[in-house]
């Protein structure tokens, strides 16, 4: 009977978003899209940020923050001879989630590393230590970031927040995904949020 009152919750709460104050935004959160943090979010950690969204289904929801880098190298936390490491890229903040976790967003000419999930057209998210020990690496990736920590959701709790106003959702695209413009990013997409009704 509890899981029932679950589910009946589970059910208004998705009828209120569909429904609800937020009915502006033309895409629900899915897979492949963006989160942009309304103004005046209370949580103070997500001011200003753009959320890639990585997984959203019935266990979840993840995604990493892709307009938070920062100036740590990757080859000051990686092993000597790392491909990463050795092109000079320096490391992004993906969010507070297991922050001793390493997660790269790869974009490749065709064929991806393994195991590897597919985001958006060729760009997939997989684990920092697969794309580093990629034989094809050279080959294939056209562009890439490395990020430290992800963002997550219970089941049920991004819609709740996107109830109360804190995020907005848009496509996202390969190219503001891997540019890691930082508060520019979150400047541009804010101008392109639908007006209230």
């Amino acid at each position: 009977m509890i899981l029932n009152f679950r589910y009946l919750y589970l059910g208004l709460l998705l009828l209120a978003f569909v429904v609800g104050p937020n009915q502006a935004d033309a895409f629900a959160p899915n897979k492949g899209m963006f989160l942009v943090a309304n103004e005046q979010l209370p949580d103070p950690r997500f001011r200003d940020r753009v959320i890639l969204l990585i997984q959203h289904d019935a266990e979840g929801s993840a995604g990493l923050v892709v307009n938070r880098t920062s100036r740590l190298p990757l080859a000051k936390i990686l092993p000597e001879g790392s491909k990463l490491a050795e092109q000079g890229t320096t490391l992004s903040y993906g969010g507070p989630v297991s922050s001793q976790s390493l997660l790269a967003l790869v974009k490749v000419h065709n064929n991806p590393p393994e195991p590897a999930e597919e985001i958006i057209d060729s760009l997939y998210v997989t684990g920092a230590g697969v794309l580093d020990e990629w034989p094809d690496f050279v080959d294939e990736v056209v562009g890439y970031r490395v990020f430290v920590g992800y963002t997550g959701w219970a089941p049920g709790q991004l819609e709740v927040e996107m109830l109360r106003g804190d995020w907005h959702v848009l496509p996202a695209d390969e190219q503001s995904i891997l540019a890691g413009d930082g508060v520019l990013l979150w400047e541009r997409l804010r101008k392109m949020i639908p007006a209230k009704n």
